[in-house]
């Protein structure tokens, strides 16, 4: 009876190899831990025994195969593995390199040119690490501007656990808007609504990229809050938080998330209805070259902040290990 496919990803096309998010070329992922000499292979022939760990494989139910896609020098196919997690390949000998794809979730492995020996058979460690990176999503903060005093609720939901908040959440936030600014909350008033979460974060291609220069980043968020229209205790808030972390580094890599593109982070629900919720994010690490794929410097566009509404800022640092 032929097994069901467990599919772990689309095939998205002839370039999948090149398509995994951020790349892994660390040879740890990639290793050779056997080698034997067997003469009754033809000269230049040459077998490797492929094992294939990944932290979830083991969860696949027997019954089940797993796909995994690959390429030998550039010549692709797929390997449909068993409980074992266990294959055979049969190719010449000389310089090679393995490629190596699980599917969404995973980072490519690629391997570096290995030389694989005429009439032999080794054996090989292929792990796959998961392209998800814990981070914390950090000060999220919620102004409200109301012409009018006004009772409200807010619900928030975040990707995530929550780490912290202030004033006290328990699923939602209920109080009374001011026409200063200021949020009444059990007869406490405060300046914004706070909250952090810890949360799987995968670095993809976005609309914006930027590669800073440290004594340029305060300028920087200058201009781009500005161009948004922050107010200027908005802009103290944000660039004080943000500014000493991202000055620790000689050069740093910057992107923005901004409205529907922050529900990956949490979600609002607000009532009454804001006429506008103006959401914006920003994610940073230290710069490396691997990055630059990613760069893609765009001019902000003005958020619109009449009658009753809400502006939300946030962001998270990833840590240049992960990358």
């Amino acid at each position: 009876m032929k097994k069901s496919c467990f599919i772990l990803l689309l095939l998205l096309g002839s370039g999948f190899l090149s398509s995994a998010g951020v790349q892994r070329k660390s040879v740890s992922d990639f290793y050779i831990f056997s080698t034997v000499k067997n003469t009754q292979l033809k000269v230049g022939e040459a077998k490797v025994r492929l094992h294939f760990y990944a932290f979830n494989f083991r969860d696949i139910p027997r019954d089940f195969e797993t796909i995994v896609y690959y390429s030998v020098n550039g010549i692709t196919d797929t390997l449909f593995l068993d409980s074992t997690f266990s294959h055979t390949l049969e190719l010449k000998s000389g310089k090679t390199q393995f490629k190596f794809w699980a599917g969404p979730g995973y980072n490519e492995v690629i391997s570096d040119n290995v030389e694989i020996g005429s009439q032999t058979e080794n054996e090989a460690q292929i792990t796959f690490n998961s392209a998800y990176m814990l981070i914390e999503v950090d000060k999220p903060v919620i102004y409200f501007q109301s012409p009018v005093k006004l009772d409200f609720n807010l619900e928030l939901k975040p990707a995530g656990d929550l780490s912290f908040t202030y004033p006290k959440f328990e699923n939602q936030w209920n109080g009374t808007l001011y026409p200063n600014g200021e949020i009444e909350i059990g007869q406490q008033k405060y300046p914004y609504l706070f909250w952090d979460s810890r949360q799987q974060f995968q670095l993809k291609k976005h609309s914006n990229g930027y590669h800073i220069d440290q004594k340029e980043v305060i300028a920087f968020l200058e201009k781009q809050l500005s161009d948004l229209g922050f107010s200027f205790s908005e802009k103290a808030d944000f660039i004080t938080y943000w500014g000493p972390k991202m000055t620790r580094y000689e050069s740093v890599f910057v992107q923005f998330y901004q409205q529907e593109s922050c529900d990956q982070f949490a979600t609002l629900n607000c009532n009454p209805k804001p006429e506008q919720i103006n959401r914006f994010y920003i994610a940073f690490s230290e710069w490396n070259n691997s990055l630059e794929p990613y760069l893609n410097p765009i001019e902000q566009t003005p958020f619109i902040r009449t009658g009753f509404n809400i502006l939300e800022w946030g962001g998270f640092e990833i840590k240049s290990s992960e990358l």
